[in-house]
């Protein structure tokens, strides 16, 4: 006897042929693939404002700050810093892994880049000692806030792109 799902059994209407599963698997390589987009321009950007714009990066002061309370780790420097990376920009893919869920709540990508910025502005940057908006760091909030709205906006781009795709 044949097992019930298998490529050769009767071709019924209770019954998968392969050609069904593999549209289902490339859907949800394509899906896969445009979920990406939106953090990986993000990280992009703020790689590049950070290195020829010289904007703040997110990461670097979020190892600074740990590197204030635990001096100890200073020592290992690019490790802390590359664990902060992944847990700052590890955020925005998650967003954009359940960017479907979320979308009822903040209806379109770029109140969602909003959303996101402001907490950045808001709470995260209160938060590590730099004040609202950054008006504490040596640079000043224009020049800390404005680049944080740019990359943030490219997230948001990203996003409608991966709306699109959906």
């Amino acid at each position: 006897m044949r097992a019930p799902n298998c490529a050769t059994g009767p071709k019924d209407n209770n019954h998968r042929n392969g050609n069904e599963e593999g549209r289902s698997m490339q859907e949800s390589w394509r899906r896969m693939g445009a979920m990406w987009l939106g953090p990986l321009l993000f990280v992009a950007v703020s790689i590049f404002l950070w290195k020829y714009v010289g904007a703040v990066f997110m990461p670097e002061l979020l190892a600074r700050s740990v590197f204030q309370v635990v001096p100890g780790l200073a020592s290992v420097e690019l490790y802390v810093t590359i664990n902060a990376a992944l847990l700052y920009f590890g955020g925005y893919f998650v967003v954009a892994i359940f960017w479907r869920s979320l979308k009822p709540h903040l209806r379109n990508p770029f109140t969602a880049g909003l959303v996101l910025w402001l907490v950045n502005a808001l709470i995260i940057l209160p938060i590590l000692g730099r004040g609202i908006l950054g008006y504490r760091l040596p640079q000043g909030w224009i020049a800390v806030s404005f680049p944080l709205l740019v990359s943030h906006w490219v997230f948001a781009r990203g996003l409608q792109f991966q709306d699109r795709r959906l």
